[in-house]
């Protein structure tokens, strides 16, 4: 069986099992990390992973699983930033459109009458 040894930021060095260490590929292109629960303190753990590790592990068999980032990040770069003041104004919407349909539920069940 073969073993890695790695540190824990609570514990320092630990020896792990390849079935213990998870191999992840950020598909935004920001890196290949490693991850692991501690075998001490049971604390996760997160590391960058290098070439040299990437390879190490792919030659016994771990592969990195990919994870894509949704639609939503890539269009996130378009248009100018929300202020301070859009988020109050978007609050505001919300809050009146949660007094209307308020007003709305109590129209309804007075039959359309308001009570005097």
């Amino acid at each position: 069986m073969v073993r890695v040894k790695s540190r824990c930021w609570k514990c320092g060095e630990v020896v792990l099992a390849l079935e213990d260490i998870l191999l992840v590929e950020h598909g935004d292109g920001s890196g290949t990390f490693y991850s692991f629960i501690c075998t001490t303190c049971e604390n996760p753990q997160a590391y960058p992973a290098d070439s040299r590790f990437i390879d190490f592990m792919s030659m016994n068999g771990t592969e990195p699983i990919v994870l894509s980032p949704p639609i939503e990040y890539k269009e996130a770069g378009e248009g100018e930033p929300i202020s301070w003041d859009d988020l109050l104004d978007f609050h505001l919407i919300l809050n009146q459109d949660a007094e209307s349909d308020s007003y709305s539920d109590e129209n309804k069940k007075s039959g359309g009458h308001q009570a005097a």
